[in-house]
């Protein structure tokens, strides 16, 4: 398995586990305290997930990084990988921005748009993962 590979297949396992995580969090505080999801303390939750999950992901990096030191981790079949993946997960992430926009215009409580904004452009990278995990195993043309 080529670096670029194992460093999507670990990135996406790092962001599953963090999203999760927050998931769990919010709701078992809505169950526990009585409360509807907009009305829990969720904006530390979400805070501390994306920053450890940052934090987990850059160090994970790190070491593989140091595992290939001085070779070359990329080449022009994972430039066009990325690429491709990349382009998959924009479309996503630009309608949750968008439904964010409108939230927003609309007046909608912080919390629904926060978690908008959070969830689609997680799973706009989960997409993006995902073509790029086909890519490497199946080729670019599929």
């Amino acid at each position: 398995m080529e670096f670029s590979q194992r460093h999507t297949l670990v990135g996406t396992a790092i962001s599953v586990t963090t999203m999760a995580t927050y998931v769990a969090i919010v709701v078992v505080r809505a169950l526990t305290d009585d409360l509807p999801l907009a009305g829990v303390a969720w904006q530390g939750p979400m805070l501390w997930c994306v920053g450890v999950g940052g934090a987990v992901y850059a160090a994970a990096y790190a070491v593989m990084r140091s595992r290939h030191r001085g070779e070359r981790v990329t080449d022009e079949r994972t430039d066009r990988i990325e690429t491709q993946a990349e382009f998959a997960a924009s479309g996503l992430t630009s309608l949750g921005v968008l439904a964010a926009l409108v939230m927003l215009a609309l007046d909608a409580d912080p919390f629904w748009v926060a978690n908008t904004l959070l969830i689609v452009t997680w799973l706009g990278s989960l997409v993006g993962a995902g073509v790029a995990i086909e890519a490497y195993r199946e080729g670019l043309d599929r």
